[in-house]
């Protein structure tokens, strides 16, 4: 699953239109569209307008997250063996967006 199919299914989910997305995000419909569609890529500002807009974690929108992809696997295969798997899991997302916000803050921060 792409971004832009992780995007229209929670925009779905949350039953909103582009239009209503539009106006949480400011981005276009056309370019919501664009983006949902696969016709182009996401910029790193319109994930965290989506994220925010859908009130996820930017990380779930990604295609792909090496630590998410792990996460995801392990709560698969182990399931049965953790009973509180989903909030462990839901703590984890969390200190991944965290991960991934500061270093984004870090890595785009001008020295003085």
């Amino acid at each position: 699953m792409t971004t832009g199919d992780r995007i229209k299914r929670l925009r779905e989910l949350a039953q909103l239109s582009q239009r209503d997305l539009q106006a949480r995000t400011d981005i276009s419909q056309s370019t919501i569209a664009r983006i949902e569609s696969g016709d182009r890529a996401v910029k790193p500002y319109e994930l965290s307008a989506f994220a925010a807009a859908l009130g996820c974690l930017e990380s779930s929108l990604m295609d792909s997250h090496p630590v998410r992809d792990r996460l995801q696997y392990a709560a698969r295969t182990n399931s049965g063996c953790i009973a509180e798997t989903e909030s462990v899991k839901d703590h984890l997302f969390y200190l991944l967006e965290m991960d991934t916000y500061l270093r984004r803050a870090l890595t785009t921060k001008q020295p003085a």
